[in-house]
């Protein structure tokens, strides 16, 4: 736990996957009536408070995932997500594109993934972390793994794992207290799409 300690409290910005880490990876079809079928995605209320909170941390985040989907692409708009690249298994191109845009380092960057297509990321960053019910062999390569599942607050977890870290949590949530706080400008989105992933 000092490891990962140490390593949150130099992160500037933090990326994730999306289907297993802000959901809880099941995919969950409708077939309407015209016989077109439309997939639905839980996510988090308490996931969506945490990428406020790294606005107002001046914390960048950002969205690496395998699948193409409007859901997603509309939650990410709603909060404030700075990245979002979609369709790309193939994930370290999207890193080295968002280290050069934002002049990171890789320890300057957290990454939180799930399944083998996230492995090559969590060996490149600085903080990397999963959630219980990843893979074993994903679970080898984190410095953190949440108590919490995806989709039922795991990245909140994380988020205030390392604005701890960090001595930002407690000057925030005395500003909520005092309803005082107003959550960071939220930055215009980047949305980048890769035919290589799956819808």
């Amino acid at each position: 736990m000092k490891e990962a300690l140490e390593r949150a409290k130099k992160i500037k910005a933090i990326l994730t996957d999306v289907d297993g880490i802000l959901t809880d990876g099941k995919v969950n079809f409708f077939v309407r009536d015209d016989g077109k079928i439309d997939e639905f995605k839980s996510f988090h209320t308490q996931d969506g408070i945490a990428v406020l909170l790294c606005h107002s941390a001046q914390i960048v985040c950002g969205i690496i995932t395998g699948r193409r989907h409007p859901t997603t692409v509309e939650r990410a708009k709603n909060l404030g997500f700075k990245y979002m690249y979609q369709g790309f298994l193939t994930k370290i191109g999207p890193l080295n594109d968002i280290l050069e845009k934002e002049q990171l380092s890789p320890e300057q960057v957290a990454y939180i993934g799930d399944d083998i297509t996230d492995i090559p990321l969590l060996k490149e960053v600085g903080f990397a972390a999963t959630v219980p019910n990843a893979l074993e062999c994903v679970k080898q390569h984190a410095h953190y793994i949440t108590q919490r599942t995806g989709g039922d607050g795991a990245y909140r977890e994380i988020i205030d794992f390392i604005l701890n870290a960090q001595g930002k949590l407690a000057p925030l949530l005395e500003q909520v207290e005092a309803s005082a706080w107003t959550a960071g400008k939220k930055p215009e989105m980047q949305i980048v799409t890769s035919q290589e992933g799956i819808n």
